[in-house]
């Protein structure tokens, strides 16, 4: 059994503290990165850039031992994300080039087995396949300028585990005209997380509301800790097979105990592979930069 995350190659620059950290980046690279470190295996298909950034992030997520023999380089720019504590863009604040993220064309089921457990980030169309799927969704607005169909069929097609942030749910509810209980009764889906940020999270497990709450924690940086939160759902759904209410709550205090060891660091990978510096200068960040710490 493979977890194979489908998700272009990101990176992400950290403004702090009069430096400018890099690392990997994108969701479904830091779940796969923390289900790796976790003991899963782990495999990453998708594209990256024919550019520096895209070879830094290949080697970045290779050293997180994932998997990377399903990547495609492609033609383009790697997606980049600029970071600091106020601020989160794709734009360069040197050039003010903005990076897109490719669009993936993939034919997955010539790729995957019957075991293989599938990891999407958001809305993707994916194919009828007898795989358990897990969905990170914590933005909707692919699903805007969907129809109410469409909506329907994407949400309430089986999923493994799934990971829902509040503001997606209440969107969900007010596009197809939903109570809270209907929308439970209609889903299929073994494990539902619902995160409220500061507000704890909301666990639905054989049509059972658990609700847990967090205290406040000491942040350095946010980045990630979502990412890590639900890889540790996912680790443990699949090492202790049959859940209780007991396991939700052990598996709760451990997926916050990992999210310190996330917010106290800067990045979403720090913990796992320490943060690249790049050396200070007003040049683009986009090509033109060299590393400080490369070994």
């Amino acid at each position: 059994m493979t977890v194979i995350g489908i998700g272009n190659l990101i990176l992400d620059y950290y403004f702090y503290n009069n430096q400018i950290y890099l690392n990997g980046g994108g969701t479904v690279s830091n779940i796969l990165a923390n289900l790796s470190h976790m003991g899963i295996n782990t495999k990453i298909c998708g594209y990256y850039g024919r550019d520096y950034g895209g070879q830094i992030a290949k080697e970045l997520i290779e050293k997180c031992h994932v998997d990377t023999t399903l990547l495609e380089e492609k033609n383009y720019q790697t997606k980049k994300f600029f970071i600091s504590p106020n601020s989160y863009s794709s734009t360069c604040p040197y050039c003010k080039q903005k990076t897109k993220n490719y669009h993936l064309n993939l034919n997955i089921q010539n790729i995957i087995t019957n075991d293989d457990i599938i990891l999407i980030q958001d809305y993707v169309k994916l194919p009828n396949i007898p795989n358990k799927i897990c969905l990170d969704f914590g933005y909707y607005q692919k699903l805007i300028y969907e129809n109410n169909k469409t909506i329907a069929n994407f949400i309430f097609r089986k999923y493994y585990l799934v990971n829902l942030k509040e503001e997606v749910l209440n969107f969900i509810l007010q596009r197809l005209n939903l109570t809270f209980n209907e929308f439970i009764n209609k889903i299929n889906i073994y494990l539902l997380l619902i995160t409220k940020g500061k507000k704890g999270t909301t666990i639905i497990y054989q049509k059972q509301i658990y609700n847990f709450y967090i205290e406040p924690l000491p942040e350095v940086e946010t980045n990630g800790c979502g990412d890590i939160f639900f890889a540790t759902y996912i680790s443990e759904v699949i090492k202790r097979k049959n859940i209780t209410a007991k396991d939700l709550a052990e598996i709760f205090n451990q997926a916050t105990s990992n999210v310190k060891v996330v917010i106290n660091n800067i990045g979403a990978r720090h913990h796992l592979v320490p943060n690249l510096i790049i050396a200070k200068n007003n040049e683009c960040l986009c090509e033109n930069f060299h590393i400080k710490n490369l070994s």
